[in-house]
């Protein structure tokens, strides 16, 4: 105060020049916190309009540029595998991305015959594996389709007569009754020209009985399926039977024997249909009235009984040897029996010549 009061000069020039430098100041101050707010509000605007959460881009598309997959309810493919084109219609603007997608192999083929149901997540997913964007597909309508393999149909009726006459013709002649021990299936099969032939499976020692056939399907050449055929098969012949007991050693005669029809599926494939083959034979053991003769129930006459004696001979184109000997078995012509060198004592087994002669070999 004492200053101003002393100074009034210096007051008068001071005053200004001091409310000049706060001034200067307050502007300075302002200045610096407008630059912050600018530096705060560039850095929020950079933050928003990168930020996905406040920046929202949409990218889809619009439904006049997708490509539009439309399923049928069911369709019918031809070959072992199937591509989309074969099951599916496609509508869109880009030719080429659609010409792309039906070359695409979805899978393989159901069996002839048999069905397949295909959904829209298996066919996205090998479109996905083709390296195609899947957010130019839509499925407007449809998301799963039923598809079928084209088959030709062959009747499991048809398939039993085939074999039936088969048989028929294999036992061209006989007396037979085939049938059939269980109904075939319907076969399906692909479409092309069909051929078939027929096996018989295992190893069957007699003429009839169980026994099981194999259609072997080929199309085009190429063999497809084999389909089993099991059958019962009787076969009647004319055999002959014991009219009465028969002894061991018997000589038969005509009025010891029968001739009867009869299934020959279940017996002895030994036996006789033939009076020639047994008539002056005898016995080898005891026949029971209406059994079937068979050939190891009978033999033929005995020429040599055991305790004979006869000659043993032994020869070669240039020398014979004989020796006297005694049978320790009966035999037939042609029969080998045990005999006895009574000179040296060596038992040999020798082949009856006739009554009186066996041969050693």
């Amino acid at each position: 105060m004492l200053l101003q009061k002393s100074c009034p000069e210096i007051q008068n020039r001071t005053e200004p020049n001091l409310l000049s430098w706060f001034s200067s100041i307050l502007d300075i101050e302002m200045l610096k916190r407008l630059m912050i707010s600018l530096s705060l509000t560039t850095v929020l605007l950079v933050f928003l309009s990168s930020s996905p959460v406040w920046a929202v881009q949409d990218d889809r598309l619009g439904e006049d540029q997708m490509i539009r997959i439309l399923l049928p309810e069911s369709s019918v493919v031809q070959k072992e595998t199937y591509r989309l084109g074969d099951i599916a219609r496609l509508e869109g603007p880009d030719p080429h991305l659609i010409a792309r997608l039906e070359r695409i192999k979805i899978g393989r083929s159901p069996l002839p015959g048999r069905n397949l149901n295909v959904s829209r997540s298996i066919m996205l997913s090998r479109i996905r594996s083709a390296k195609i964007d899947t957010k130019k597909i839509v499925f407007p309508a449809s998301q799963s389709t039923r598809i079928q393999r084209a088959a030709l149909k062959i009747p499991g009726k048809h398939i039993d007569e085939s074999v039936l006459n088969h048989i028929r013709d294999a036992y061209s002649g006989m007396d037979i009754k085939p049938r059939i021990l269980a109904k075939t299936r319907d076969v399906f099969l692909p479409r092309g020209e069909v051929s078939y032939r027929f096996i018989k499976k295992g190893r069957h020692l007699k003429e009839g009985g169980y026994q099981t056939f194999e259609i072997e399907f080929s199309v085009d050449g190429k063999s497809i399926r084999k389909v089993p055929v099991r059958t019962y098969i009787k076969l009647y012949k004319d055999v002959l039977i014991a009219k009465d007991t028969i002894k061991e050693d018997h000589i038969i005669s005509e009025a010891d024997i029968l001739k009867v029809r009869r299934n020959v599926d279940r017996m002895p494939s030994a036996y006789v249909t033939d009076e020639e083959d047994i008539l002056g034979k005898i016995a080898s053991r005891a026949i029971n009235p209406n059994e079937v003769i068979q050939e190891t129930t009978v033999s033929a006459v005995p020429v040599i009984k055991s305790g004979d004696r006869l000659m043993i001979v032994f020869e070669t184109p240039n020398l014979r040897l004989t020796a006297p000997g005694i049978s320790l078995q009966k035999g037939a012509l042609g029969d080998r029996i045990q005999v006895r060198n009574l000179q040296s004592k060596i038992l040999v087994y020798a082949t009856v010549q006739d009554r009186n002669h066996v041969q050693v070999n």
